[in-house]
């Protein structure tokens, strides 16, 4: 059995400016020295004419987990994670794949970033681009997957629950660092 789980999100920056920076070596290492524990890595960066991927390594933090679940893993989980990000008709697309070592689990998901047409409605508040100032649009959408006998459920549940922390925190580091750029 599998958990949907879907982040939406929007930023005052255009995509194309966002996408630089989830995408540039230096700010993927300066995101795992802040955000990844100290298993932090980023095990390759690789860019073509066509796309850009990377892998990484990180831990989730064990305050976020269950007593239960840190005592399973025998302390914080590691997440090993790769992406692919490719520019198509205009917006940017990618793919995520995760695995959280010790776990028998997946998480898989679609990635898309794009500029806001202006006058465009925002879904998630119903307001227009023009009476708010967001300028783009990131969507992941993936599926979480456990396969723990009789635990299957609680375990995505809880799986989920930290790819949704991870997605939040990746995208106030990048507001932040965005934010800093701007002066």
């Amino acid at each position: 059995m599998t958990r949907r789980i879907e982040h939406h999100s929007m930023s005052r920056w255009p995509a194309a400016r966002i996408h630089a920076a989830l995408v540039d070596e230096a700010c993927l290492r300066e995101r795992l020295d802040e955000l990844g524990g100290a298993a932090a890595l980023l095990v390759s960066h690789t860019v073509t004419e066509h796309d850009v991927r990377f892998q990484c390594r990180q831990q989730l933090p064990e305050r976020d987990l269950p007593g239960v679940v840190r005592g399973v893993l025998g302390g914080s989980p590691v997440v090993d994670r790769s992406e692919t990000w490719r520019r198509e008709d205009g917006h940017f697309v990618g793919e995520v794949a995760a695995t959280l070592r010790g776990v028998p689990s997946t998480v898989t998901g679609s990635l898309w970033l794009r500029d806001l047409a202006p006058g465009e409605a925002v879904e998630t508040t119903g307001a227009t681009a023009e009476e708010r100032p967001w300028a783009s649009e990131f969507v992941f959408r993936g599926e979480v997957s456990v396969r723990l006998p009789f635990l299957t459920d609680r375990a995505e549940e809880l799986l989920a629950a930290q790819v949704r922390r991870v997605i939040a925190r990746e995208r106030k580091f990048l507001a932040d660092r965005l934010s800093r750029e701007d002066g």
